[in-house]
């Protein structure tokens, strides 16, 4: 016993937030619905900031102004108000903050510790992500013990360590990213293709298979996002027809997930929903928000600033036209900034970066209760305090 407490450090404390943030293991939390076993460790979350970390810290106080405006909203509309939905938000933000005070704050990641958590991520994806493949190719279509518990319809098309490939592909952009802005202050600079495949090909492998084997949309996106972090300015006229290229096999490979995105990508152009959804309804869950806020926000209201209350953008179903960005449409615009506030002062150093495309396009701009979602602004939270300690130095 006294051994195993030995192991409950606070950096395996961190660790652990984390990489429980970046899965899902549907054996012991579901597929669908609430993860308890989050819930549970996030209801352990308040001991570890007050053991741990009693500080007053930066998303101690944006959390707590955001709050309190979700809780304006909710309260508020009271014939909407569902306590649950509310305590959930309140459990993923205190699981951020106990994160954010181990990491941040106490300062318990070392670069190399925090490379090896990142690259084990990746691989583990990868991994579960092959062992499918290969139950599928056998016909095995269910098997909860490699998180495999239905057929997507997609060949062998699995769902790695996540719930669905597109929140797999998620994790995945997010997490490679972080890797190669940890490798940058490795190397003091940014690296081309060629050091990054010299430095670490097998996990450029993990990667680049990972994401091509979850046959989505969003995983194409997150390829392309990626993509752009080997264009240099000094490259510009060099990378002008390869985009060219790029462009051509992707408006003409009939491959299914390229197929997916650029269905979706023509969609959103007309910003026409239900040609959205008949593209591909994965996708339409993260594009409609964005039509909808383009097209639907009205500032001109009270509720336009302070919102709805509580779950007035689901309660017409996912694709209504209530849905919006960053729950915009529950709790108003105003919480919208307030989270953006937290965004760009704890999680990303840079707006204009790779990391706001990701958080753009990916992230959906929203937090909420969408737990890879928080996984995700983990890393870059954490490398986040890297860069900036760099710059200090």
């Amino acid at each position: 016993m006294i051994s195993l407490f030995k192991h409950i450090t606070q950096r395996n404390i961190a660790a652990f937030l984390l990489v429980l943030f970046c899965i899902q293991y549907i054996p012991l939390e579901s597929r669908d619905g609430v993860s308890y076993l989050k819930l549970l460790v996030s209801m352990l979350c308040p001991f570890i900031i007050i053991l741990k970390s009693p500080w007053m810290s930066k998303p101690l106080l944006l959390f707590f102004t955001y709050y309190s405006l979700v809780l304006i909203a909710a309260v508020s509309h009271p014939a909407t108000l569902r306590w649950s939905t509310v305590l959930f938000a309140s459990s993923f933000m205190l699981t951020y903050i106990a994160y954010y005070g181990l990491t941040v704050i106490n300062e318990v990641f070392t670069k190399e510790f925090f490379v090896r958590l990142i690259r084990g991520l990746i691989a583990a994806y990868a991994i579960f992500l092959v062992l499918q493949q290969c139950l599928l190719l056998v016909g095995i279509k269910v098997f909860p013990l490699f998180n495999l518990v239905q057929d997507l319809g997609r060949g062998i098309a699995g769902n790695a360590l996540s719930y669905e490939p597109s929140s797999a592909a998620v994790i995945l952009s997010f997490a490679f990213l972080s890797l190669l802005r940890m490798y940058e202050m490795e190397e003091n600079g940014k690296l081309s293709l060629t050091q990054l495949w010299i430095k670490d090909k097998w996990i450029v492998i993990a990667f680049v298979y990972t994401m091509l084997g979850l046959v989505s949309g969003t995983a194409m996106v997150g390829l392309t996002l990626i993509a752009l972090y080997f264009v240099s300015p000094r490259q510009y006229l060099v990378a002008i027809p390869i985009i060219i290229l790029i462009l051509l096999l992707f408006f003409n490979i009939d491959y299914v997930p390229l197929e997916r995105a650029r269905n979706s990508l023509m969609a959103f152009i007309t910003l026409d929903k239900q040609a959205v959804m008949n593209a591909d309804g994965s996708a339409a869950a993260r594009i409609i928000p964005v039509v909808n806020t383009l097209t639907k926000l009205d500032l001109s209201s009270w509720e336009g600033w302070l919102g709805h209350g509580v779950d007035y953008g689901l309660s017409k179903w996912i694709f209504s036209d209530r849905v919006m960005l960053g729950g915009i449409a529950d709790y108003g615009f105003l919480s919208f900034i307030v989270m953006q506030i937290a965004v760009y002062t704890c999680m990303i150093r840079k707006f204009f970066s790779l990391e706001t495309l990701l958080w753009m396009f990916l992230g959906m701009m929203t937090l909420g209760n969408v737990p890879i979602n928080w996984g995700a602004m983990m890393l870059f939270t954490t490398v986040r305090y890297f860069q900036t300690n760099e710059c200090d130095d």
